[in-house]
């Protein structure tokens, strides 16, 4: 037990051996240079993928849009459609309650005529206020 020398706070983290540092300096500098070289690889990676993330979504967003577009268009036909139906139902209605008043004022004109009247006065009632 002798033979050991004390250690000191100073010596704590010294390398023994001073022959050792130029190694150890050379292997930080290689380590350092392939972490680098990783780390450039990886950065082109992850731009290479986000490029091709941005091809896929323009073409996604492209693709979708159309068949928007295709859906939008065939809702103008078919709303376009249903409202020439519906005008022509409506035209159809229209004429049948012309007849129906039409048959009606015929089979009984004096009744049409003391309605129409009647009608006519409240009308005028209403107008004045």
């Amino acid at each position: 037990m002798a033979d050991r020398t004390p250690t000191t706070a100073q010596d704590i983290g010294k390398p023994q051996d001073t022959a050792q540092i130029p190694d150890l300096l050379q292997q930080a500098r290689e380590l350092g240079t392939q972490v680098r070289d990783q780390a450039q690889d990886l950065g082109a990676q992850v731009q290479e993928r986000a490029q091709e993330i941005g091809t896929q979504v323009r073409d996604w967003a492209q693709d979708v849009g159309g068949q928007l577009k295709e859906g939008a268009h065939e809702a103008v036909r078919q709303a376009g459609a249903s409202a020439s139906q519906f005008s022509a139902q409506g035209r159809e209605a229209v004429g049948q309650l012309e007849k129906t008043l039409e048959d009606y004022v015929r089979a009984k004109p004096l009744q049409s005529l003391l309605m129409a009247a009647g009608a006519g006065l409240l009308v005028a009632l209403l107008w004045r206020k």
